[in-house]
């Protein structure tokens, strides 16, 4: 794909069908609709026994949706909507009835031969008998390209003649409910793991934090038995800069950050911190995993006020296996 004709793609499939809408006019839906939307007077309502069939009838035509939407199958998605259905996405733009909604999908579908959709229902719930409001996330690839997008969608249904389709589309730009997916490439190191010298050994903890928004990393060096040094990092995801970013702190008084960028197999760490006296130091440290247990860790580019340093020489890093 070239470089001009790349967009972010919020997807927002609304339940069945208005996923692919936001990709079609570029943007994101807008707000989410909430039964208090369709009536302000309407109090808020859950899912009930007795709408039992009418969820699996929902749940289905979403998984409909997904087959026609992979297929391509412009008229099989138009089919899911209600004739007078109606669209708006996030920048205002409002689309309105079956037909135009199925031409957007056709024009989507010639621009974007073999693109594919995934899609997860979070809730189903049913404010009167024959409305029901849809919320969950769609997940689109775009063929070859590998260009992957998400959203999350709110999609209001209406029961006709005992068949349900969609009658309002809603989206809102896909924010994940932590950051695990954004570090997920890190998960490797999670456990513990040593370093082992003469008379000395290093221990160091890779553990997620509560809602795995955060990896934590703990190490401790011991002596003859005895711990001499302890620290800790905390890893995470820069939404800014859309990189994984650690901030760390040594029991002296020093701290620094740093920039994690995968290469290939291997984490280049650009680091910066600030000693206890002021003085100011830099490095880039390289993480290459060697197998399911171990890694190698080497530090580069040293600096010291400006200094150079010399090169720290590779050290492997060994996992701790269970009762060790």
């Amino acid at each position: 794909m070239q470089q001009g004709e790349r967009f972010r793609l919020r997807l927002a499939l609304m339940g069945l069908v208005a996923t692919a809408l936001a990709i079609l006019t570029g943007t994101t839906f807008a707000q989410t609709t909430t039964a208090a939307d369709v009536n302000p007077k309407m109090p808020p309502a859950v899912s009930k026994p007795n709408n039992v069939a009418d969820d699996k009838a929902i749940r289905a035509t979403a998984e409909d949706f997904v087959k026609a939407f992979n297929a391509g199958d412009a008229a099989a998605v138009g089919a899911l909507w209600a004739p007078d259905a109606e669209y708006t996405n996030e920048a205002g733009r409002n689309i309105q009835g079956r037909s135009a909604i199925e031409k957007l999908y056709a024009d989507f579908f010639k621009q974007h031969r073999g693109a594919t959709i995934t899609v997860t229902v979070k809730s189903i719930r049913f404010p009167t008998p024959d409305i029901a409001i849809e919320k969950g996330v769609a997940k689109l690839t775009l063929g070859s390209a590998g260009d992957d997008s998400a959203a999350r969608y709110t999609a209001l249904h209406v029961k006709r003649d005992g068949k349900w389709t969609v009658a309002v589309a809603h989206d809102a730009p896909y924010l994940p409910e932590s950051n695990e997916e954004a570090l997920k490439d890190l998960d490797w190191l999670i456990g513990e793991w040593k370093i082992l010298g003469k008379n000395r050994e290093v221990r160091i903890k890779f553990e997620w934090m509560p809602q795995k928004s955060f990896i934590k990393k703990t190490y401790t060096v011991t002596k003859d038995g005895q711990p001499m040094v302890t620290g800790t990092q905390i890893i995470g995801w820069n939404p800014k800069l859309g990189r994984i970013v650690s901030w760390h702190f040594d029991p002296r008084g020093g701290f620094g950050t740093a920039v994690w960028v995968k290469d290939g197999a291997k984490w280049v760490i650009d680091a910066k911190g600030l000693l206890r006296d002021g003085s100011e130091s830099a490095a880039v440290n390289v993480l290459t995993p060697l197998d399911a247990n171990s890694f190698k860790w080497e530090s580069v580019k040293r600096t010291l006020e400006g200094v150079t340093l010399s090169d720290r020489r590779p050290i492997k890093i060994i996992r701790v296996q269970s009762g060790n």
